[in-house]
C-alpha cells in the first residue's frame, strides 16, 4: 500500500468512525470482556498506570465491563521487550477490571530464539519453570504467542515459528495441565505465497510461510489445552475465511477464536459485517460454534506522548470499539451475549464485576 493509499484508508476508517455509529454504548447492550489489549508504558520505562487510566476511560465509554492485557508477541529479545513483571504492579490495583496473560515479551522470543531442530531439554526446563511462574504470577493463561506475525509498517515487527515448535507444543502440554487458554497470534496461509502488495515494503520477506499445516498438529499435540486463534474478521493475508475457520473447529474441539471487528471499509479481507449487513458465512459460523467466539479488540492503549508502531495503532482504538458494539448489535441477542462476554468469563473463569 502506497503512503496515499494509507492516508486515503485512514481518512476512510475516521469518517466511518465520525457518521456510521449510534451511541457507543447503550442500556440494552450487553456488557463485553475483551480478551485481548495491549498496554504500554511511559517513555524511559516508566509506569503502565496512564496507559490502563486511558484503558478504563474507553472501557467505561463502550460498556467493556473487564479486559484481558498482555504484551505483544515480540520475536526477539530486545530492549523494547516487556511482559508481566513490569505491569503487574500497576494491573494488581485494579483486578476489579483487568486480568493479564504472560508470555508475549518472554516466552515467545525464547521460542523463537531457538530452532525448533535444536531444542535441548535445558531449554525445555528453562521454559516450564518460566511457563510455570508466569501462573504462579495470577495469570489468566498464556499471551501474546506468536507463530507467523507479519508486518504492517515500518516499525511493526515480522516474526516467525512454526505454530508446532516444540517449544510451544510443551506450553499446552503446560497450559492443559492447569487448565489455561494459549492466546496465539498467527497470520494465516495455506501455502506459501509473496505477502500481499501492500504489506511488501515492510519487514516481511518476499515469500511468507505456509502455517495451517503446524497449526493442526498443535491443535492435535494435545486435545485439552485451549488454543485461541487471534484477530477472526480481520484478516490482512486473505486466507482466514470463515468456511477454513469453521472446518479447524469441527475437527478440532479445542480451538477458540477471538474476534477484532473492524469497519466496512477497513482494508483487510473476511471482515464479519459489511454495510449491508452481518456476513451471511460468518453469521452460519457463529451460531454453529456459538461457545468458541469472543471479542479481542486488540486495542493499543498508551501514555501521552507515546511513538512508534502501538502508537500508530491506538488511534485505531475508537473506530474498532465502535465497529465492535455494531457488530454485537447485529447479532441476535443471546448470541450477542455470548460473544461479548459470556464464553470469554467461562474459558478463563473470570467473574465481571
Amino acid at each position: 500500500m502506497s503512503r496515499g493509499e494509507r492516508i486515503a484508508a485512514s481518512l476512510t476508517w475516521a469518517i466511518f468512525a465520525a457518521f456510521a455509529f449510534a451511541t457507543p454504548a447503550a442500556a440494552a447492550d450487553p456488557p463485553i470482556l475483551d480478551v485481548h489489549t495491549h498496554i504500554i508504558a511511559s517513555p524511559g520505562g516508566g509506569s503502565f498506570a496512564p496507559a490502563l487510566k486511558a484503558e478504563i476511560t474507553a472501557m467505561n465509554t463502550f460498556g467493556i465491563r473487564k479486559a484481558i492485557v498482555m504484551s505483544p508477541p515480540r520475536g526477539a529479545f530486545i530492549a523494547a521487550n516487556f511482559d508481566y513483571p513490569d505491569f503487574i504492579k500497576d494491573v494488581a490495583p485494579l483486578r476489579d477490571r483487568f486480568a493479564f496473560l504472560g508470555g508475549g515479551g518472554t516466552l515467545n522470543p525464547m521460542m523463537h530464539g531457538i530452532d525448533p531442530a535444536k531444542v535441548t531439554e535445558a531449554d525445555r526446563a528453562k521454559f516450564r519453570q518460566s511457563a510455570l511462574d508466569i501462573l504462579a504470577a495470577g495469570a489468566s493463561g498464556f499471551g501474546e504467542m506468536s507463530a507467523l506475525h507479519v508486518s504492517l509498517n515500518p516499525q511493526h515487527q515480522y516474526n516467525y515459528s512454526p505454530a508446532d515448535h516444540p517449544l510451544l507444543l510443551d506450553l499446552a502440554d503446560i497450559a492443559a495441565e492447569h487448565d489455561v487458554p494459549i492466546d496465539l497470534h498467527m497470520d494465516l496461509l495455506t501455502a506459501p505465497e509473496p505477502p500481499p502488495p501492500r504489506l511488501a515494503a515492510y519487514q516481511n520477506p518476499k515469500t511468507l510461510p505456509a502455517t495451517l499445516p503446524a497449526l493442526e498438529r498443535l491443535l492435535a499435540h494435545n486435545p485439552k489445552a485451549k488454543i485461541i486463534w487471534d484477530h477472526g474478521g480481520s484478516d490482512w493475508i486473505g486466507h482466514l475465511t470463515p468456511q477454513l475457520i469453521g472446518g479447524l473447529m469441527d475437527r478440532y474441539p479445542n480451538l477458540y477464536m477471538s474476534l477484532r471487528p473492524v469497519p466496512a471499509p477497513a482494508p483487510v479481507s473476511n471482515k464479519l459485517f459489511t454495510q449491508a449487513g452481518l456476513n451471511s458465512q460468518w453469521a452460519s459460523l457463529l451460531k454453529r460454534h456459538s461457545d468458541r467466539f469472543f471479542i479481542g479488540s486488540d486495542c493499543f492503549y498508551v501514555p501521552p506522548g507515546a511513538m512508534g508502531a502501538p502508537a500508530q495503532f491506538s488511534r485505531q482504538n475508537m473506530v474498532k470499539l465502535q465497529a465492535t458494539r455494531a457488530f454485537l448489535r447485529l447479532l441476535p441477542v443471546e448470541l450477542a451475549r455470548k460473544i461479548a462476554y459470556e464464553n470469554a468469563a467461562a474459558l478463563f473463569k473470570l467473574t465481571l464485576n
